[in-house]
């Protein structure tokens, strides 16, 4: 048998906290969650409740639990209260939640102490274009859920879908950018038989250090698009390796920075000829005052310069030394180590260069 958890509710909840972290969120299960704390702490009683998520042709899952154990999320009921999501007051949730399901199902609710529940309501989670799924809350002894408790509850779900239906948007949208972006590389770069490739093999190289940091998902889409652009600002002298434009990385980030979704990324291409010592271009920043992006796209860009046709093709071991030989005087001596790590690691350079569909933290 579980435990079940009781509510805590010391205070109202600060509701503009609860919105800022809301939208802060990347997994959809970590909104839902918020959602449920915050109604769980605003109802009087104890109220505990869940998100339910998907369809019949893909079956329904537990998205989001408050105030039961985390067992929840791994079953998946054929039924429940939010078949019809309303909103309404659920008459008779025993009927609707236990017998509609298969007997295992029903005894793992009961364990998880939802036959307990004496009262329910179900709120319609939907945003602007289409249903995400279903908030129910359940009651464990007073008096019963009111209408007023049904349209506080109904107003966080309209909250929770259109925070999910942005986030649905703003991802699409990442992926529109994503492929624009590639093709906008692999055409810039054909202008020149050399550079071809150098921006995919640097952005592959740069998620590599980037997921040996621990990169958060949003962090690694910021370093996918600073890598993948880094050089985006040579347009204005034609992609002439023999001439140093010490402007292109301030002419590339002003040319992506109108973009609210790259403004981290133009960071990383403003900076990714900064010095560890100081003696780079454009701002002369030294250290930690360069931004990490471009600490990790300046590895990748060095070490892509030092290994392929488009550089000095070195040996890999000669290009370890050559990497080392710049730590802690152009290079992040951090940063350094931990590629020369990861090429110690077994992968060919051929390997690293290569960006797989399952490398995009989209």
């Amino acid at each position: 048998m579980f435990r079940r958890r009781s509510t805590d509710r010391e205070g109202a909840p600060d509701v503009l906290a609860a919105m800022e972290r809301l939208v802060r969120y990347q997994r959809p299960a970590d909104r839902s969650a918020e959602v449920l704390r915050n109604l769980a702490a605003q109802l009087p009683h104890d109220t505990r409740g869940y998100v339910v998520s998907g369809d019949d042709e893909s079956g329904f899952r537990f998205e989001a639990q408050v105030g039961y154990h985390d067992a929840l999320l791994e079953l998946r009921p054929a039924n429940g209260p939010w078949r019809s999501p309303g909103p309404r007051l659920v008459p008779n949730l025993v009927a609707e939640l236990f017998t509609s399901n298969e007997p295992g199902v029903r005894t793992d609710l009961s364990n998880l102490g939802m036959r307990e529940a004496t009262s329910a309501l179900v709120a319609p989670v939907a945003g602007r274009f289409e249903a995400y799924g279903a908030l129910v809350l359940q009651r464990h002894g007073g008096p019963g859920f009111s209408e007023e408790d049904l349209r506080v509850a109904q107003r966080w779900a309209n909250v929770l879908g259109e925070v999910q239906s942005h986030a649905v948007e703003l991802r699409l949208a990442k992926l529109s950018l994503v492929e624009f972006t590639r093709a906008f590389v692999e055409a810039f770069e054909a202008v020149e038989f050399s550079q071809l490739g150098h921006g995919e093999r640097v952005t592959a190289y740069a998620l590599a250090l980037g997921r040996a940091l621990e990169l958060s998902r949003p962090q690694l889409a910021d370093l996918y698009f600073a890598a993948m652009l880094h050089d985006i600002g040579k347009l204005g002298n034609g992609l002439d390796q023999k001439i140093e434009d010490l402007e292109h990385p301030l002419r590339g980030a002003n040319m992506v920075s109108g973009s609210e979704l790259l403004l981290r990324a133009a960071e990383g291409i403003r900076h990714h000829h900064e010095a560890w010592d100081g003696s780079g271009f454009p701002d002369g920043l030294r250290k930690e005052a360069i931004p990490l992006l471009a600490r990790i796209v300046a590895v990748a860009d060095t070490f892509d310069l030092l290994s392929s046709e488009r550089g000095q093709a070195l040996p890999l071991r000669e290009v370890e030394k050559a990497l080392e030989a710049k730590s802690g005087v152009t290079l992040d001596p951090a940063m350094v180590a931990l590629f020369v790590n990861i090429l110690r690691q077994g992968k060919s350079t051929q390997e690293l260069s290569h960006l797989r569909e399952s490398d995009l933290p989209f």
